[in-house]
C-alpha cells in the first residue's frame, strides 16, 4: 500500500519532497561545518597551533647550554659523503619550578610535565641508536638545572668540499637542532664544559688525521620553504680531518709523470717512422685515461675539478701535444735538415713546459693545500694551551675553596 504524506495545509505531498524538507537544513549545516573545518586544516597558523598545544610552552625564550664530545670517529666516506661516529650530546637548561627543593633523585620528577627543548641531531642519516639519560642538578643559590646526557651512534651527512683532493682538510659536524621555533629556545656552547675529540678511538688512522680542536657555528633552520618565518635553533660543533695524500702521491702522481717523461723517449724513433712514434704515444695516453678513471671511481660526482684532476689533465694535454707533433713531424721530411732542427727546438719547449709545470704544481701544493693544515696544527697548539690553562685554573679554584672550607 503506498505511503501518503500531507502537509500543515492538508494538501497531499510527494514522499521524497518530504524528506528534502526535512533533511535539508541539517544538510546545509554539515556542509557549513564541513568548510569551516577544511578552512582551518588548511591553514598553516592552525596546525602550528595544534602542534604548540601539546608542548609546555615559556613566556621567556630558555637558553639551552649544549656540549658535544666526539667519543669515536669512524669511517669516512668520500664516495657516500658522509661518515660514522659515537657522539656524546649534553645539553643543560634551567628549571625554575624546582628551585630550592633540593631533589637528588631524577626518578621522583615526573619530566613529561616539565618543559624539553626538543633536541635531535640534525645531519643524522636514518635512524641512529640512541640512549638518553637525564639529571636534576642544583648550583650554590639552589637553582634548579635538567641536565640531559645523549649518546648517539650512527652515520652522519656531510657536505664535503674536494677542491683540493688529495691534499684536503675536512669539516666533520655534528648539528644539534630543537623541534620548537627559534622564538622559543636559544641554543648556545655550555661554558662550563669544552667540546671533546677523542684521537685514540679514530678507525681511519691510516688515511686521515684527527684534528683535536672544534668549532661552533650558530644558525637558524627553515622548516617551511613556504613559510620562512618559522625557523628553528640549531649549533653546530665541528672537528676536522685531513687526508693523508701518501698513497694518491706515490701512486698516482709519482706513475703518471713517470708516464709522461716516457713520451720524450718516442722522439728517438727516427722521423721516417710515423707510425711507430704514434703507436707508443697513444699507449701512454691510454695509460692515463686508465688512471683518470681509477680516481673518478674513488670520488663523488662534482662539477668542479680537484687537484688531481687538474694534474692529470694536463699530463693528457702534454701527451696530446706530443703525439700532434709526431702526426705534423711527417710534412717536414722533405728537408730533413730544417725538420731536426725544428724538432729540436720542439722537444726542448715541450720539456722546459713540464718540468715548470710540476714545480709550479708543487708550489701551489704548499702555498694552498698545506697551508690550511699548517692552520689546522696551530689551533691545535693553542687548544691544548688553553684545555691546558683552564685545568690549572678550574685546579687553583677548588684549592682556594678547599682551603676556606
Amino acid at each position: 500500500m503506498p505511503i501518503k504524506m500531507y502537509d500543515m495545509c492538508g494538501q497531499e505531498i510527494s514522499v521524497v519532497r518530504a524528506l528534502s524538507t526535512t533533511i535539508s537544513p541539517y544538510m546545509n549545516q554539515n556542509q557549513q561545518y564541513n568548510k569551516s573545518h577544511k578552512h582551518t586544516q588548511r591553514n598553516p597558523a592552525f596546525r602550528r597551533s595544534l602542534i604548540r598545544s601539546e608542548t609546555l610552552t615559556r613566556e621567556e625564550k630558555v637558553q639551552v647550554q649544549i656540549v658535544v664530545q666526539f667519543f669515536k670517529v669512524g669511517e669516512i666516506d668520500t664516495l657516500k659523503e658522509q661518515f660514522n661516529a659515537d657522539v656524546v650530546v649534553k645539553a643543560k637548561w634551567r628549571e625554575p619550578t624546582l628551585d630550592r627543593q633540593n631533589r637528588t633523585d631524577i626518578d621522583s620528577v615526573d619530566l613529561d610535565k616539565l618543559w624539553n627543548p626538543k633536541l635531535y641531531i640534525e645531519n643524522a642519516l636514518g635512524d641512529p641508536k640512541e640512549h638518553i639519560r637525564h639529571r636534576l642538578i642544583y648550583d650554590d643559590k639552589g637553582e634548579a638545572y635538567i641536565y640531559q646526557k645523549r649518546v648517539v651512534k650512527g652515520t652522519f651527512m656531510e657536505n664535503l668540499e674536494l677542491n683540493d683532493f688529495p691534499f684536503d682538510v675536512q669539516d666533520l659536524t655534528i648539528t644539534v637542532a630543537s623541534e620548537l621555533p627559534s622564538n622559543e629556545v636559544e641554543l648556545v656552547v655550555d661554558p662550563g664544559e669544552h667540546h671533546v675529540v677523542n684521537r685514540q678511538s679514530f678507525v681511519d688512522e691510516q688515511e686521515w688525521h684527527l684534528y683535536i680542536h672544534t668549532e661552533c657555528s650558530k644558525k637558524e633552520l627553515v622548516i617551511d620553504q613556504a613559510d620562512n618565518s618559522v625557523k628553528r635553533a640549531s649549533l653546530s660543533v665541528k672537528c676536522r680531518a685531513a687526508r693523508r695524500p701518501g698513497y694518491f702521491v706515490w701512486n698516482i702522481f709519482l706513475v703518471t709523470f713517470l708516464i709522461c717523461s716516457l713520451a720524450f723517449a718516442t722522439f728517438s724513433v727516427d722521423k721516417s717512422l710515423p707510425q711507430n712514434r704514434l703507436q707508443l704515444s697513444f699507449t701512454l695516453v691510454l695509460t692515463a685515461v686508465a688512471f683518470k678513471s681509477v680516481v673518478n671511481s674513488s670520488l663523488p660526482r662534482i662539477s668542479y675539478l680537484t687537484y688531481m684532476d687538474k694534474y692529470l689533465l694536463a699530463s693528457m694535454i702534454m701527451l696530446s701535444g706530443v703525439c700532434t707533433w709526431h702526426a705534423i713531424v711527417t710534412r717536414l721530411l722533405d728537408n730533413r735538415t730544417r725538420a731536426d732542427e725544428i724538432e729540436g727546438i720542439v722537444l726542448t719547449v715541450l720539456g722546459i713546459l713540464y718540468v715548470l709545470y710540476n714545480l709550479g704544481f708543487v708550489v701551489l701544493i704548499y702555498l694552498f693545500p698545506c697551508k690550511k693544515r699548517r692552520i689546522m696544527a696551530q689551533k691545535d697548539r693553542e687548544y691544548k694551551i688553553s684545555s691546558t690553562n683552564s685545568c690549572l685554573v678550574s685546579h687553583s679554584s677548588l684549592s682556594q675553596t678547599s682551603r676556606s672550607s
